[in-house]
């Protein structure tokens, strides 16, 4: 995974959560609880939207199926364990949310959409992108050539908000929403779940147990100390994939996540560090099982 990734047509029932949230809006003069949910969440020159719980606002079995979905996909892609309680947010005319971090909330940040694409509710206004500064933004220097000129678009990433497209990113970028500029209505307004991958732990699935997996993997984890011990200082969080066949031999092991970097911009480091942690992981022997397993592994550097 790169310092962002987009899926497309995440959850099966990204319909059903756009129409509850319509439903609460098409009339109004109607007056329901839903309507008073909403936070006004105003700091100047920062942070100007409208949200509120999404736990609370769909309904129960609704939300339960998204919750489920996501969790089941962070732990499947990314080796976190859960999700940080998600906000539901709208932004209509003047909304934004200027460029920030989030290091200390979880090592992947997600942006979930049911802002509408198609019908008469589309295309109702412009900005409301999410805004990413591209890594090479931040290690400017390091690629600067005075013979070519750069614009907006070569500094950020800007990522459309598409129904039902889930946005995952890495959270230590500065990031943001630009400026929504044409409409004032909510039902015409980019729509967002929007939170956090948490308790990045490993995620065993098949015959073998955790606590195998675990009596397999410390010795392991020994010996990473040992390479970091002799490398630069590192930052980020990866997860390897190994799929292991019942007889406990790896039949594969790749990143399925990665945003290791070198804090000293050393990118021989970098490259001493991915190719050792192969190493590491792809030889090792795990006990004879009754069934093939898969092991998710996420690490995390600070």
């Amino acid at each position: 995974m790169n310092h962002f990734q987009n899926y497309k047509n995440f959850f099966s029932q990204s319909k059903k959560l756009r129409a509850e949230f319509e439903k609460n809006f098409e009339n109004p003069r109607e007056t329901d609880s839903k309507r008073f949910v909403w936070d006004y969440w105003f700091f100047e020159d920062q942070y100007h939207l409208i949200r509120t719980p999404a736990f609370h606002y769909f309904s129960k079995k609704l939300y339960t199926d998204f919750h489920s979905a996501l969790v089941q996909w962070g732990r499947e892609n990314l080796g976190c364990h859960d999700i940080s309680p998600p906000w539901l947010s709208y932004y209509v005319d003047g909304c934004y949310q200027n460029l920030h971090s989030d290091v200390p909330h979880g090592p992947w940040a997600f942006v979930y959409s049911l802002t509408p694409s198609t019908g008469k509710l589309s295309n109702k206004f412009k900005g409301g992108e999410t805004l990413l500064l591209k890594p090479k933004t931040l290690n400017y220097w390091a690629s600067f050539q005075d013979q070519k000129d750069h614009e907006y678009d070569t500094f950020v990433d800007r990522i459309p908000s598409r129904f039902n497209q889930l946005t995952v990113f890495d959270p230590r970028l500065p990031h943001g929403v630009t400026e929504v500029k044409g409409t004032r209505n909510p039902m015409e307004a980019r729509l967002v779940m929007h939170g956090w991958f948490v308790e990045p732990r490993p995620y065993v699935v098949g015959g073998l147990s955790t606590a195998q997996v675990q009596k397999v993997l410390t010795p392991q984890f020994a010996m990473l100390e040992q390479i970091l011990s002799d490398l630069g200082p590192l930052h980020g969080t990866m997860s390897l994939r190994i799929n292991i066949n019942s007889r406990g031999k790896i039949q594969a092991c790749k990143f399925v996540s990665n945003t290791v970097l070198s804090l000293e911009n050393n990118f021989s480091d970098e490259k001493i560090f991915f190719k050792e942690m192969m190493k590491l992981f792809k030889h090792v022997e795990f006990p004879t099982v009754k069934a093939n397993s898969q092991i998710t592994i996420p690490l995390l550097f600070k």
